[in-house]
């Protein structure tokens, strides 16, 4: 699993830009980029969008794959609901 450091470090160093030129790209300061690539912060949620834009990453490319079936210990959603509204019945006794 890669830390937003080294993703934002290697999404600039994939395009050939210096710390430089992506903040100026991303309209913010050097010292901002260096930041986030020392894990000193990290980059808001729109940042980290428009600095997938720039590169030309799509942002779900990123995120873990989901399993396309449940395992068999999680419940649905409907047995959930059913779950909580019994709860709920209970509690109003």
């Amino acid at each position: 699993m890669f830390t937003t450091p080294e993703i934002v470090k290697s999404l600039r160093l994939s395009q050939g830009y210096s710390v430089t030129e992506l903040a100026s790209k991303m309209g913010c300061s050097r010292q901002t980029i260096y930041n986030w690539e020392d894990g000193v912060s990290e980059p808001k949620l729109s940042q980290f969008l428009h600095l997938c834009v720039i590169v030309g990453l799509n942002p779900n490319n990123l995120l873990p794959k989901i399993p396309s079936k449940m395992s068999k210990t999680q419940i649905t959603d409907k047995e959930f609901q059913d779950d909580n509204q019994q709860s709920s019945t209970d509690f109003t006794k």
